[in-house]
């Protein structure tokens, strides 16, 4: 009875020890790109800190400055940037972009779709 208990014990732990893994990889993989506290904007265009060229690639805005959850930080937005202007995908809270609302990856998001600026969708 007590090598049952812990094959059943052993089992649970494999099966939670994977499961925090894998969200902690999700989450890697979500934040690849930079926090916006590292951009300065001039005229509406994001640069990199002592860059001089617009920011191409991905950007978010954690609530507390990085990764401080238990799994991952939680974000006010995440967006897709082509010289520096929204381009592709801006993911945010289901209630909307402030400081009250946030959300974890893998959570259900309102995606907006950004061209050169521009909110088409």
């Amino acid at each position: 009875m007590l090598k049952k208990g812990v094959l059943v014990f052993v089992a649970i732990f494999i099966i939670l020890a994977g499961y925090v893994v894998y969200k902690i990889n999700y989450c890697r993989l979500y934040l690849r790109g930079v926090d916006s506290k590292e951009f300065n904007y001039v005229d509406g265009v994001a640069y990199l800190k002592g860059d001089s060229k617009p920011y191409n690639g991905v950007a978010y805005s954690t609530v507390c400055g990085g990764e401080c959850g238990i799994w991952c930080a939680s974000l006010h937005w995440r967006a897709e940037f082509k010289d520096g202007l929204y381009h592709g995908n801006f993911d945010a809270p289901l209630a909307g972009v402030s400081d009250g609302n946030w959300f974890s990856p893998g959570d259900k998001t309102d995606t907006y779709v950004y061209q050169n600026g521009v909110r088409i969708k």
